[in-house]
């Protein structure tokens, strides 16, 4: 972010020691934290500061035998003494007249701490922020060039004033190595190894919109540098003020020692109240050691690159003097910086030559040009016992940012399921024998490539807010996009590819059949889609789907075209990572008219699971009673009811820069009327149309409630056809979920955490990141919902604003945000344009994790389907059947990729219910080999004689066959 928008002032609070009687006010003293050299020998400084009022006067100072006549000028006067190095703490006496006043007093002088600051310098890369991503991302690469030049420049420096460089990102280092001749990749190891030079492993800096699987590939470099012989220990994740706490998991057993986390307190809280190395420990047990830094530009804020020493030197003592006021528990700081006081800003030895000036000045503090992992390496080493353990989620604030694009980060959340589905379909075509094309892997990885880049944390140009549709704004906000509609096509063609190589398995029939397979690792109902062409299917014919012992499917139309209809199907109990194919039946008789009405039939519905009580006059759900619960699941009289679309306006961005709430205006649809009821075999629709001013032309909101016939489940979809705004606004949509004593659960990459709680404290709790889905729990039971589009959630209220540190929910309602453009840079300031999205629930008494998990995947993760025209012969119907089975229940696979170069499948699994597991394979069409347990870019791990689960655990492990 640019550093103009950085609230986080550096406030010169000194470290005073009180030198006068508690009746006077008006003198201080402060013993500067530095020793330093000159011609007689260390000196120490003291300095006495009388505040003073009033007209001109003079005043003299007695301090420890040395007398000064200062004239005190209204304000603070300082008048500083030398003192040879103090060995032990001393008592020193000190006079001051003036105004016929004497004022006597004795002054503590202790012993110079050793401090060390470890000057850390670094490229920030917030890609398109300051200039063009055209430009930005090769400039990354040149500035590998200009660090290790800079290297051979300073090689005859004092050891602490040598050029040393951290690499901040791995997408950078990772194109360097693929594009730079041999002797420069050779420069570049030579400078790693000697530690000049060191490699970060965090791909880019991620807000919290990228899912497990996209993180998990992300860290391919490591893999890359690893072969090259160069070493890679430390992450960093810098602006971001959160992580995905899957990375704890991730780097544990991947070597990754360290995460230096250089947050930005823009518009969100900052965890800890001064710089903390930590154990962060992850959702299994697992730790890494882990420092909160500063600022990632800390160094610049001091004037390192400046030149002028005088003011450097003055902040950085006046910092030193606020750790020891804040209780810092170590002699050794680090200040991260750039070469320049921007983003993006190339190398520069201008801190050099400023180390250089200090050490020649100062014996303490000492202060060196470092890499990033020296820190954590003294720490380790001199302070284990002072490093504490904490255990927690780190949600990032910052998301909330992606909402002013939700078109685009509702395509990236599609993309993230697909390319799941897929690589599952591509790892069963590699077991049944089939030869996978040869840049297979690399589709995946283009696609996941993508993804990483439209979800990394720069959304756009620094005056995207300010200059809307300026030139600047408009070019990085179209390449921003683009990478989403990139992954999004690249997704299809490979789901194509994946079908293509399946279909081959699958017989045909005597008549149209359908092969659904499932990438799930357990059995289950649920809706496949298919796309039927009319040829097939033909509109104006009855007919029936059947499984393999003719038992009926419930099939319901959706959106039709001229040459086919998209259809959904409920497709019963099909297998763990496995298959069922279904037959189309055409009869000799014309298509039942479907069912519609145009007036809502009744207020109150029914169905086995639900009692529905419909609002007509705000198109919302008023009441919603739990048969299975026997109780209200919504809160009674709620102000806004459940489905109900909120749009807000405030009254000013600047606020929430100052971590305030603003003052806002909060509207309803207006005209909202019923439109349609339709019945049908697996859901009815009932759809209510409206206008809101958020959106443009009559009739811009649509909100359909589906109530399913076939499984405990209900579907809110909307469609929103928005108007471009610029001045701030949002929306919401309310969900007043009441579960008596309930508490509000949610997973987030990684995990599932308990709102305000499993969470560092001052991490995001205003709203969330929901990876699949959030929980209203109660020892009774759950309501679970989640949405394949939007990420973005709020609890108990609509906390927008809050910024309060350790909060809980006040209730178990929820509220989901869909859109906003809060921001005052960096994202977009409107979206216009029709956009849909949509919400699944239910509710159980089963109040686990690992039921609130497998509705939600089963909802996310799509059945992959293919319809295949009728053959010549009748053969017999393919039973369903499992390819292989993981055992036991409570893991969870969350992605299955093929092994590139071998006979073999990774599979990525998490243990979601909080209980040991032995993780174990039953053979079904597939007979396993051998089984390894691996890292996250699958180097295998020590040989194990089983492959153990702690309660949460993310592991690798992959199957050979």
């Amino acid at each position: 972010m640019n550093i103009k928008y950085f609230l986080k002032v550096a406030v010169c609070l000194l470290a005073w020691v009180t030198a006068v009687p508690a009746s006077s006010e008006s003198i201080r003293t402060r013993a500067v934290p530095a020793l330093y050299r000159t011609a007689g020998g260390l000196k120490q400084e003291v300095q006495v500061i009388i505040e003073h009022q009033g007209v001109s006067t003079q005043a003299t100072v007695n301090f420890n035998g040395q007398v000064k006549n200062i004239r005190l000028s209204e304000g603070e006067n300082i008048c500083s003494f030398e003192l040879d190095e103090i060995k032990n703490e001393q008592q020193i006496p000190l006079s001051v007249s003036y105004a016929g006043d004497t004022h006597q007093s004795a002054v503590t002088v202790k012993p110079v701490r050793h401090w060390q600051v470890n000057m850390v310098q670094h490229t920030h890369t917030d890609i398109g922020y300051t200039r063009s991503q055209m430009e930005i991302l090769a400039e990354h690469l040149r500035y590998i060039d200009y660090a290790l030049d800079y290297c051979d420049a300073t090689d005859q420096y004092p050891d602490d004033a040598k050029f040393r460089w951290t690499c901040e990102i791995a997408w950078a280092v990772s194109e360097y190595l693929k594009c730079r001749p041999a002797e420069q990749v050779a420069r570049l190891k030579k400078r790693v190894k000697e530690g000049r030079i060191e490699l970060a492993t965090m791909y880019l800096n991620f807000d919290e919109l990228p899912d497990e699987q996209t993180l998990a590939a992300s860290l391919y470099p490591l893999k890359q540098f690893r072969e090259a012989g160069l070493r890679a220990e430390v992450a960093m994740q810098n602006d971001v003020n959160g992580i995905g706490w899957c990375f704890s998991e991730y780097f544990a057993d991947a070597g990754v020692k360290y995460v230096n986390m250089g947050t930005h307190g823009h518009r969100a809280l900052i965890c800890f109240d001064k710089p903390t190395v930590f154990w962060w420990e992850s959702p299994s047990g697992k730790k890494i050691l882990t420092y909160r830094a500063e600022h990632y530009n800390q160094g610049n804020f001091w004037g390192v690159e400046t030149g002028d020493f005088n003011r450097f030197e003055t902040r950085v003592l006046d910092y030193l003097d606020q750790m020891e006021a804040k209780d810092y528990p170590f002699d050794i700081v680090a200040a991260q910086h750039s070469g320049y006081f921007t983003d993006n800003a190339p190398p520069s030895t201008r801190s050099c030559e400023m180390v250089k000036r200090w050490n020649e000045k100062y014996e303490w503090p000492k202060m060196r040009t470092a890499v990033a992992s020296e820190l954590f390496k003294e720490v380790e080493t001199n302070y284990a016992d002072r490093i504490q353990t904490i255990r927690g989620a780190w949600p990032d604030w910052w998301t909330d940012g992606f909402a002013s694009g939700a078109r685009e980060a509702a395509i990236s959340r599609v993309t993230h399921s697909n390319v799941i589905a897929d690589q599952g379909g591509l790892s069963f075509a590699k077991m049944l024998g089939a030869k996978l094309p040869e840049n297979a892997n690399e589709q995946i990885d283009a696609i996941n490539q993508s993804l990483l880049f439209y979800d990394e944390h720069t959304f756009g140009y620094s005056e995207s807010v300010r200059n809307p549709y300026g030139l600047e704004t408009w070019e990085q906000r179209s390449l921003k996009q683009s990478y989403a509609w990139e992954a999004y096509r690249h997704c299809g063609l490979l789901g194509e590819q994946v079908m293509g190589l399946l279909q081959a398995y699958v017989p045909k029939a005597d008549v149209p059949s359908i092969a659904v397979f499932n990438t799930l690792n357990w059995t289950y109902s649920g809706i496949a889609k298919a796309y039927i062409d009319h040829q097939i299917l033909p509109r104006d014919k009855a007919f029936e789907i059947v499984d393999a012992l003719g038992n009926i499917i419930p099939a319901q139309p959706g959106e039709r075209r001229s040459d086919g209809t998209y259809w959904s199907l409920y497709v019963k109990d099909v297998p763990a990572l496995g298959y069922a194919q279904y037959y189309i039946r055409l009869k000799n008789e014309p298509v039942e008219t479907e069912e519609r009405q145009s007036q809502l039939p009744d207020k109150t519905v029914e169905n086995n699971w639900y009692r529905i009580t419909f609002n007509p006059a705000k198109g919302t759900i008023s009441q919603l009673y739990d048969k299975e619960l026997g109780c209200d699941i919504l809160t009674p009289n709620a102000e806004w009811e459940m489905g109900e679309f909120i749009y807000e306006i405030i009254d000013s961005r600047h606020p929430m820069e100052q971590y305030k709430a603003p003052q806002f205006l909060r509207r309803r649809p207006e005209r909202i009327r019923f439109e349609a009821f339709e019945s049908g075999d697996i859901w009815d629709t009932y759809r209510f149309r409206g206008e809101t001013v958020a959106g443009r032309e009559p009739d811009n909101l649509m909100v359909e409630y589906r109530i399913f016939k076939v499984e405990k489940k209900i579907e809110v979809v909307y469609r929103l056809r928005k108007k471009a705004v610029t001045d701030p606004e949002a929306v919401y949509i309310s969900f007043p979920f009441e579960m008596s004593d309930g508490k509000i659960h949610l997973d987030v990459p990684g995990g599932t955490i308990e709102a305000g709680v499993d969470q560092i404290p001052g991490s995001s709790n205003d709203w969330y990141t929901v990876q699949n889905f959030a929980a209203a729990r109660s020892d009774k039971g759950q309501v679970v919902m989640g949405s394949q589009e939007i990420p973005l959630m709020q609890f108990g209220a609509i906390n927008t604003g809050r910024y309060q540190a350790g909060a809980v929910p006040q209730s178990t309602n929820m509220y989901s945000w869909p859109m906003n453009n809060y921001w005052v840079t960096n994202f977009n300031a409107d979206q216009m344009g029709e956009i849909q999205w949509s919400y699944f629930i239910s509710s159980d008494t089963n109040a686990s994790n690992q039921y609130a998990t497998r509705f939600a995947w089963e909802n996310r993760i799509p059945f992959l389907t293919r319809v295949l025209p009728a053959g010549h012969e009748k053969g017999t119907p393919l039973q369903p059947a499992s390819l292989f089975r993981i055992l036991p229940e409570n893991l969870l696979l969350v992605n299955m990729k093929p092994v590139e170069g071998e006979r073999a499948v990774m599979l990525q699994l998490r243990e979601v219910n909080g209980k040991p597991a032995r993780f174990e394979v039953e053979a079904g069409k597939i007979n396993i080999s051998r089984i390894t347990e691996c890292d996250v870019v699958g180097a295998p791990l020590k040989r194990k004689a089983s492959v153990q689960f702690a309660p949460w655990e993310n592991k690798f492990i992959k199957l050979s066959f």
